[in-house]
């Protein structure tokens, strides 16, 4: 499926839209569809702020696991950090907007969807390759470092912080608390840690 907003050509893979809807027909926590609307908020807010900047991307890509985005503007510290945080400002924004109404009505579905846009706020946040909170750390590195350091520091900083939690999730294994969600996570920081930034 494709289509065009503000300009821009937005894709839907087929296998995207199985993915979601396999994930959406096999929650039994009824936490899926809130979290998908997170990362779309997360994921609009960055397109926002690239409309707003002047700087909209060409076409945008939506596959399984991943949003390629394929960028009209030229290398622009400056912009790149803007884009990057607006992602994890509008998640943290959400979560505070949901905890007031948690505060005023005591609702614990609205506390639970306020901390879920909390966790992938802070998530995207961490200093690593791949994530919003590496992209900004990144440009502010360069700046005073240049790309090629700044490239090998990123890369130590993920690969630390992928062997931290491969090690915690080692270590819950062998305490009989498995959790695979914690191995993916720490693979996914060290494959991201061998990849060019």
């Amino acid at each position: 499926m494709k289509f065009s907003f503000l300009g821009t050509k937005i894709y839907v893979s087929f296998f995207f839209m199985a993915a979601v809807t396999t994930m959406l027909a096999t929650d039994r926590t009824g936490y899926m569809l809130p979290t998908l609307f997170a990362v779309l908020i997360h994921e609009a807010a960055h397109l926002f702020i690239m409309w707003v900047l002047d700087c909209a991307p060409l076409s945008v890509r939506l596959i399984p696991a991943s949003v390629q985005i394929n960028k009209k503007f030229s290398f622009s510290a400056k912009n790149d950090i803007l884009i990057a945080a607006a992602g994890p400002v509008a998640n943290l924004l959400l979560c505070a907007c949901l905890y007031f109404n948690y505060a005023a009505f005591g609702n614990l579905t609205v506390l639970y969807y306020s901390l879920l846009n909390l966790i992938i706020g802070l998530f995207n946040l961490l200093p690593v390759k791949g994530l919003d909170g590496g992209t900004i750390l990144y440009n502010v590195i360069c700046k005073f470092k240049g790309q090629e350091k700044a490239a090998l520091i990123m890369r130590i900083i993920t690969l630390i912080l992928a062997a931290a939690v491969i090690f915690v999730a080692v270590t819950l294994t062998f305490r009989h608390k498995f959790n695979i969600s914690i191995y993916i996570v720490g693979i996914y920081l060290f494959i991201m840690s061998l990849m060019k930034f």
